[in-house]
C-alpha cells in the first residue's frame, strides 16, 4: 500500500502562499463569518473594507491579516436614537493595527477630496 501521496497546490508546502493576505469576512444571520473579498494589497484591502457593506442590518465585517493569523479592523454598531425618536444603527470601525488605521485615515483623506473637487468643478460648470 502507497502512503506518500504527491503533494498538490492546495496541501503542499506552496499552499500557504496562494491565499491572500487580506481577507474580509462578513457575519451572516447564523452568527457565521463567511470569507469574501481577497487580496495580497492593504491599501486595497482596506478601501474594500471601509465600501463593504453588512450582510444585514447590524451585522459584522472583519478585515483579517491572514498571514499574521489575526483580526486586523472590524465594524462596530452602536443603536443611536434620531430627533424622530426612531432607533438606527451606527457603524463604526475599529482598527487594531495601526498601519491599517493609518491606511484607512489617508483612504477616507482622498475620498474627501475628491468630493471637494467635484462639487468645486460642478460649481464651476454652473457659472
Amino acid at each position: 500500500m502507497k502512503t506518500n501521496h504527491e503533494t498538490s497546490a492546495i496541501t503542499g508546502p506552496d499552499a500557504e502562499a496562494s491565499v491572500a493576505r487580506y481577507q474580509i469576512h462578513r457575519q451572516n444571520r447564523t452568527g457565521l463569518f463567511l470569507p469574501g473579498f481577497r487580496t495580497d494589497s492593504a491599501p486595497e484591502a482596506v478601501e474594500a473594507f471601509l465600501n463593504q457593506a453588512p450582510a444585514f442590518d447590524g451585522a459584522g465585517v472583519r478585515l483579517l491579516d491572514h498571514r499574521e493569523q489575526r483580526m486586523v479592523a472590524s465594524v462596530e454598531w452602536s443603536t443611536v436614537k434620531t430627533d424622530f425618536g426612531f432607533y438606527v444603527h451606527h457603524r463604526v470601525n475599529r482598527f487594531h493595527d495601526a498601519m491599517i488605521e493609518q491606511l484607512a485615515n489617508t483612504v477616507q483623506a482622498r475620498k474627501v477630496l475628491r468630493e471637494e473637487l467635484r462639487h468645486e468643478a460642478t460649481l464651476t460648470v454652473n457659472v
